[in-house]
């Protein structure tokens, strides 16, 4: 009987080794949304052009005119919300970040634009939902400081851009888990 569970829990544990590709890289829980799935996108398939005719259809472009999301000039930067890992609620710590963007809005005619980033954990999808829900968390709480609803503007970058293959707690994946509070003249 001994011989016959050391036999069959061999051949599991082979089973399961045999099914594991790595154990490196994002995990299933890694890519879970919290709430919610990827559905949630919509049929919209999610692209450069994409991106682009959104920014024609606000006024903005990718060209040299105008609001450049891959090319943010970093003095045009009035603050930046960082996030903790798969959450897009605004920490405590990073509130006031928020306020003072909030009070430069109140007080300059200059419009806002929120780029959303995340890190390259998850799938695309995901991190897209991930970085849209971190911008309107952002948006949110400046238009309850009293910022014109007008004057804000909302860009997903997922994880476009983000330093691809790095651990999750590395300085490098905390730093793409951001919004960016970008003025727009």
């Amino acid at each position: 009987m001994k011989k016959l569970l050391l036999i069959a829990s061999l051949i599991a544990s082979m089973f399961i080794m045999s099914a594991c590709d790595s154990m490196e890289g994002p995990s299933p829980i890694d890519t879970a949304a919290v709430g919610g799935d990827a559905s949630a996108l919509g049929n919209d398939e999610l692209s450069d052009a994409n991106l682009a005719d959104g920014l024609q259809q606000r006024g903005l472009n990718e060209s040299g005119a105008g609001f450049d999301p891959e090319n943010i000039n970093p003095e045009d930067i009035v603050a930046t919300v960082y996030f903790t890992f798969n959450q897009y609620a605004i920490p405590a710590s990073e509130r006031e970040n928020v306020k003072k963007a909030a009070e430069y809005f109140k007080a300059n005619p200059d419009k806002v634009c929120l780029v959303g980033h995340t890190d390259w954990y998850g799938t695309e999808e995901y991190n897209m939902l991930l970085s849209d829900k971190r911008c309107k968390a952002v948006q949110e709480y400046m238009l309850g400081l009293g910022v014109d609803a007008g004057k804000v503007e909302t860009i997903a970058r997922g994880e476009q851009g983000s330093v691809v293959d790095v651990a999750k707690n590395s300085a490098e994946a905390k730093n793409d888990r951001r919004v960016d509070i970008v003025k727009i003249k």
